[in-house]
């Protein structure tokens, strides 16, 4: 008596662990969902998919048209209808070939009949117009295309101008907008090789660029987790670390405080949901703290 209780207890205890599937997004390994269920519930439900499974497939051969399909079920009358109804298709099939043949060769006829010199010769005109008309098109096509790679070069130069005045600002004339706001849970401190600072926000708390630029980075890292590094002028270059979810690509441009990302907890050198963000200035960091407010 005993050893069958002391078994019952145990598969009843099997039977009760606890388990937990977790689904990832591949290749940043961010989390999408996770299910927690039992060995028991696991059971019930395969065996009740399997019941609903054979149910449907019985109905389907039951009540619908599908059953012809089977051996021993299809009606011997169907392969008989679909050979009259393809000879039937092929006959008018060849009716309305031989039908457009004697319209085409019939409207060829009137318009040989009808046809003048004066006709043709007008004909010949126009088609001639045509060809004049395509011509000068294709010059002021030629055209377009030079005053448009005019003004791109004139656009370039314009751009590499605006970028070298840009390159003597000072960084106190600089205005960063701050990515977030929120308390700072830690500091910049390069000697222990943390180049920027950790902001904390609640869950869901956007990420906001700031300056204008481009995206340089948009990927996952081992440590950093899902990160965006953003490229400025005058040679300044902001990431921003831990991300949970990244709305940004490469070579995006973006505006200053536009989002670009979610506030997360991805990467190993995380303990929980915060931003950390770096500003470089011609390839060395600088404390984010002297030149932006949180």
């Amino acid at each position: 008596m005993q050893s069958d209780k002391s078994k019952s207890v145990k598969i009843k205890n099997k039977m009760s662990q606890s388990f937990r599937l977790t689904l990832h997004k591949n290749p940043n390994f961010e989390e999408k969902g996770r299910v927690n269920f039992s060995l028991f519930q696991l059971y019930l439900f395969t065996f009740l998919g399997l019941i609903t499974l054979v149910i449907l497939v019985a109905s389907l051969i039951i009540l619908t048209p599908i059953r012809g399909f089977i051996p021993g079920y299809g009606d011997l009358s169907h392969p008989k209808k679909i050979r009259e109804l393809s000879l039937a298709l092929e006959d008018m099939e060849s009716r309305l070939q031989a039908n457009e043949l004697y319209t085409t060769n019939f409207m060829k006829m009137l318009q040989d009949s009808t046809q003048s010199k004066d006709d043709i010769s007008s004909d010949q005109r126009v088609e001639t117009n045509v060809v004049a008309e395509v011509v000068e098109k294709v010059k002021e096509d030629a055209e377009i295309r030079q005053e448009i790679a005019f003004s791109d070069q004139n656009f370039e130069q314009t751009v590499m101008t605006t970028n070298s005045d840009q390159q003597s600002i000072s960084l106190d004339r600089i205005y960063f907008l701050p990515p977030l706001m929120g308390p700072v849970s830690a500091s910049y401190e390069p000697d222990k090789k943390h180049y920027g600072i950790d902001i904390l926000a609640p869950k869901n708390t956007p990420i906001k660029a700031s300056l204008d630029g481009y995206v340089i980075q948009s990927d996952w890292t081992m440590n950093a987790g899902n990160t965006i590094g953003i490229q400025h002028d005058n040679n300044i270059v902001t990431f921003y670390k831990h991300n949970s979810t990244l709305l940004k690509k490469v070579g995006d441009q973006v505006k200053a405080g536009e989002a670009i990302a979610i506030i997360g907890n991805s990467g190993e050198l995380t303990d929980g949901p915060h931003l950390h963000f770096e500003i470089w200035h011609k390839g060395k960091t600088i404390n984010p703290a002297d030149f932006v407010e949180f």
